[in-house]
């Protein structure tokens, strides 16, 4: 799957929340963020299987860990496809309303954790009702695959994104 066009979707469906009751609480936005996100992944090219799943717990036995992601796109495990848990891992987002130091840190480890025990190649964090993206405090060895976004409402220009 590539990444870009994910990153690009994700974005899209960012900008459409344009109502401001969601841009009040991080659960109603949540919520239409998937819905709007869901629609447009249906224009892109996903592997055979592969599921939008929100708050999808990861138990321990299993997973290897134990954290609640906000939103994962997977593929759900198959014996008869995949090898083990860490595989048909496309993407893992976690969303935070106004995000301090210590939230957006605390969000960081949770995605470190769920990239590093079940090789997602990619986490998104989203700082929502904000343009803070808080890129400058994702810990140097996840860079590469921890991507930052801020959604907020621009009272002239409407819905922004901002990607750190």
């Amino acid at each position: 799957m590539n990444s870009k066009e994910l990153l690009n979707v994700i974005a899209a469906a960012l900008t459409s929340v344009t109502d401001p009751h969601y841009h009040e609480d991080e659960r109603g936005f949540q919520g239409e963020f998937y819905a709007r996100l869901r629609l447009r992944l249906r224009d892109m090219a996903l592997p055979e299987g592969a599921l939008l799943r929100e708050e999808y717990q990861k138990r321990l036995a299993e997973h290897g860990l134990r954290i609640r992601p906000d939103i994962i796109l997977h593929e759900p495990f198959d014996p008869g496809r995949h090898h083990g848990r860490d595989e048909g891992n496309h993407a893992v987002m976690e969303l935070k309303r106004r995000a301090t130091p210590g939230t957006a840190a605390n969000a960081f480890t949770n995605l470190g954790a769920m990239i590093d025990a079940l090789s997602y190649p990619l986490g998104v964090f989203i700082n929502i009702d904000s343009p803070k993206t808080w890129v400058g405090s994702v810990p140097e060895a996840l860079r590469a695959r921890i991507f930052c976004l801020a959604a907020h409402l621009d009272e002239n220009s409407g819905p922004m994104v901002v990607r750190g």
